[in-house]
């Protein structure tokens, strides 16, 4: 009787181990075949990168210029090509603004660029994005036609929105702001397009730059030349300075 069970012992012990084995076996199978399928996918040879497709509006960058840019960087495999990679090669264009890169099955990588649209200079040799960002650019200073606009760094969305805000306000007199600027005491001074400087201060700003506004056609009538200034810090009208008068301010209420 107790060799029966030993015996019995023994078989289940045998097919136990023959068990392990086998799931040894087929685990090793596994990995290979992993590795093997792996290796397949990513070698360069079997799923090479053929493509790179650039979309966007070009007018400071060329598609070109991209390429040239951001072909050593999409290389490798499908599987393995650096998306992060091109995408950090894209910036390194001063006139990017945003870049997205995408793989497309199977052999394209494709890279869809948007450029920074400025609008106006800002300090330090900065230019001023179409979303109030500030950005830079190689010869920036030189381009033309742009406003400029100064102040503190931390307070560029500040002065970005109180430009256009400003600008707004300006629309009945067909004048625009050619230069804005916030000193670090809060004060406003304003140039104007038709080379009249407006002194605004720091207090209740809009309301009086509206007064200005609603007392232009008055100001102008029977008057060929703009004034060289308008002081607004005045409780109640402002102070204009008239070419024929350099150096002394007639009080308009």
């Amino acid at each position: 009787m107790s060799r029966g069970r030993t015996g019995l012992a023994a078989r289940r012990c045998r097919g136990f181990s023959q068990g392990l084995i086998t799931l040894f076996v087929l685990c090793l199978l596994a990995v290979a075949g992993v590795a093997w399928v792996y290796s397949g996918m990513t070698a360069r040879e079997q799923w090479p990168v053929r493509w790179l497709e650039i979309d966007g509006t070009f007018g400071r960058v060329s598609a070109e210029q991209l390429r040239s840019t951001l072909a050593p960087v999409a290389t490798g495999s499908f599987f393995t090509v650096n998306l992060e990679a091109v995408r950090d090669a894209a910036f390194r264009q001063a006139w990017v603004a945003e870049a997205v890169v995408q793989k497309t099955w199977p052999d394209t990588v494709r890279v869809r660029i948007r450029e920074y649209t400025p609008v106006a200079h800002w300090i330090d040799g900065q230019l001023v994005s179409e979303d109030g960002a500030a950005f830079r650019v190689p010869g920036a200073d030189e381009m033309q036609g742009l406003p400029w606009l100064a102040g503190p760094e931390e307070r560029l969305q500040e002065v970005f929105e109180t430009w256009k805000r400003f600008n707004n306000e300006l629309l009945p007199t067909g004048l625009e702001i050619e230069r804005i600027q916030l000193d670090p005491r809060g004060a406003w001074f304003v140039g104007l397009s038709n080379g009249t400087e407006v002194q605004i201060g720091r207090e209740d700003a809009l309301p009086r730059l509206q007064r200005l506004v609603q007392s232009w056609s008055s100001l102008m009538q029977d008057r060929e030349q703009a004034p060289l200034g308008v002081d607004l810090r005045y409780t109640n009208g402002f102070a204009a300075r008239w070419p024929r008068l350099a150096g002394n301010y007639g009080k308009e209420n």
